[in-house]
């Protein structure tokens, strides 16, 4: 019985994650080391505001803003940054979302890592941003 149940949370979880994995719908914005806009073309811009690690070394935090710089709405925004170490290693990624971002609006995000110690975390640098 135990195997069934421990099954039956395998299944739903691998479901769930397929489902947001494999959005029918999904866009992309270009790609930007910068923050800023190379073309009328992106849908959104950020800043990032501050980085640091948590309380007692308990992942690793990249604060900000993201704009959504056209009149559509999103249902869905998730914005994503790669994390390294001071060797340069990529330790894993901090990511954040939110639900509901509307036209020429912004968002305050705080995308968080929690892949191993924050305080081995050198830099992060920004990915990408989801949409759909």
């Amino acid at each position: 019985m135990k195997k069934f149940k421990n099954m039956l949370l395998l299944s739903l979880c691998g479901i769930v994650f397929l489902t947001f994995a494999c959005g029918s719908s999904s866009e992309t914005s270009e790609k930007s080391s910068s923050g800023g806009s190379s073309s009328n073309k992106e849908k959104f811009s950020y800043t990032v505001d501050k980085s640091y690690a948590g309380d007692y070394g308990i992942g690793y935090y990249i604060e900000g803003v993201v704009t959504n710089k056209t009149d559509k709405d999103y249902s869905y925004v998730q914005i994503e940054f790669i994390c390294y170490d001071k060797d340069g290693n990529n330790l894993g990624t901090a990511i954040d979302n939110t639900n509901n971002l509307l036209g020429n609006q912004t968002w305050k995000y705080k995308a968080m890592f929690m892949g191993s110690d924050g305080k081995e975390v050198d830099h992060c640098d920004y990915h990408e941003t989801t949409s759909w």
